[in-house]
């Protein structure tokens, strides 16, 4: 089920515990309330298989960077119903776009746990299903966490999709699309774009040694979003209109002291420094005539 609603960013915690499940860049790199997509799936499928593989082993571990499993039962025809926890976050290519162009350590953030689960995958230690890379959700706190789709599920339980690959697949083209947006200029991308091109296999070397280099990219920095137009729009209240007295100096400082009615406007300025070079001369006058 899927729905967009405009959701506070903040830290988002696990459903099943009460410290953060995931890890998370700082709190204070998230920095705008905007446009999320909220996700929550309800599976069903045969109670033996891949499809009952990847409930069970999404149950009985606590994944840091894909989606958990919360309950788990049978429907009324005893097919095995699994509910997945409900994530909230931007899909990674709408989350590309809103960055702009990350550095490459932001790209380090993005890409790094995604990388590693991969390679769990690949060794066998977590079972993933299928996956595209706007399955990759990045939440509110800039973690990525991958929203794949189990195999085997009944199709009406599961959203008609034209292209999928397998889980490792689906995340080292997520992390080729992140340091497609990173500037061209930026020396290590030819180093990751090989290494990246290497794993697209799915061997677990081949993913080992593209971890290594993007490990020796630099330290990961926080994912900062640059707020939509429309988000913070600060308008400034109109100052009061000015009345009486006030309005009448304000309008000679601003506009000038008219010269008669209909007159040109004289600058206050100007207007001060004849009346103090006319006092000069009638203040010289006086004392001339005084001392003869």
């Amino acid at each position: 089920m899927w729905t967009v609603g405009e959701l506070a960013v903040g830290e988002r915690r696990s459903p099943q515990t009460v410290a953060p499940g995931r890890e998370a860049r700082p709190v204070s790199a998230t920095l705008v309330t905007m446009a999320t997509t909220t996700v929550e799936h309800r599976w069903s499928g045969p109670d033996t298989g891949r499809y009952a593989l990847w409930v069970a082993d999404r149950c009985a571990s606590e994944p840091q960077h894909c989606v958990r499993v919360t309950t788990v039962g049978r429907s009324p025809d005893g097919r095995l119903v699994a509910q997945t926890e409900q994530l909230t976050g931007t899909p990674l290519p709408d989350a590309l776009d809103r960055i702009g162009v990350p550095t490459v350590g932001v790209a380090v953030t993005l890409t790094l746990p995604l990388l590693e689960l991969a390679i769990d995958a690949a060794a066998g230690a977590v079972v993933l299903g299928d996956a595209r890379a706007d399955d990759v959700l990045v939440d509110d706190s800039g973690a990525p966490v991958l929203v794949d789709h189990p195999p085997d599920a009944d199709p009406g339980s599961a959203p008609l999709r034209t292209s999928e690959a397998p889980g490792a697949t689906a995340l080292v083209q997520a992390a080729r699309a992140v340091w497609e947006r990173v500037d061209h200029r930026e020396p290590c991308r030819a180093a990751v774009d090989g290494a990246v091109a290497g794993a697209l296999g799915g061997a677990v070397e081949d993913l080992r040694r593209l971890v290594a280099v993007v490990q020796a990219m630099g330290p990961p920095r926080p994912v900062r979003w640059e707020p939509p137009a429309d988000v913070y729009a600060v308008v400034a209240p109109a100052p009061p209109e000015p009345t009486g007295l006030l309005a009448v100096v304000q309008d000679v400082v601003e506009r000038g002291v008219r010269l008669g009615r209909g007159g040109v406007r004289v600058p206050a300025r100007a207007l001060l420094v004849g009346v103090v070079v006319a006092s000069g001369l009638v203040a010289a006058g006086v004392l001339g005539l005084s001392a003869a």
